[in-house]
């Protein structure tokens, strides 16, 4: 590969989900297939925002921390 890096645009991931969907909702794929999508579509977003919450919530006590362990009086 030489190095090179090639990243897909935002507009490209967005345009693929909105296929993943429209193949979901109105293709005609037989019933178990579109569930399946769906769920996996389903999987994917639940995943993601639990994540996004356990990521969120463990840096919300590093914030409140003291700069002094000990418990020695300064005056």
């Amino acid at each position: 590969m030489g190095g090179e890096l090639v990243l897909a645009s935002k507009w490209d991931a967005a345009f693929d989900v909105v296929r993943f969907l429209y193949v979901g909702f109105f293709s005609d794929l037989p019933a178990w297939a579109r569930y399946t999508v769906l769920g996996l579509f389903g999987s994917t977003v639940a995943y993601g925002f639990l994540s996004w919450l356990r990521k969120r919530s463990s840096t919300a006590p590093a914030d409140e921390e003291t700069g002094q362990e000990d418990e020695t009086r300064v005056r």
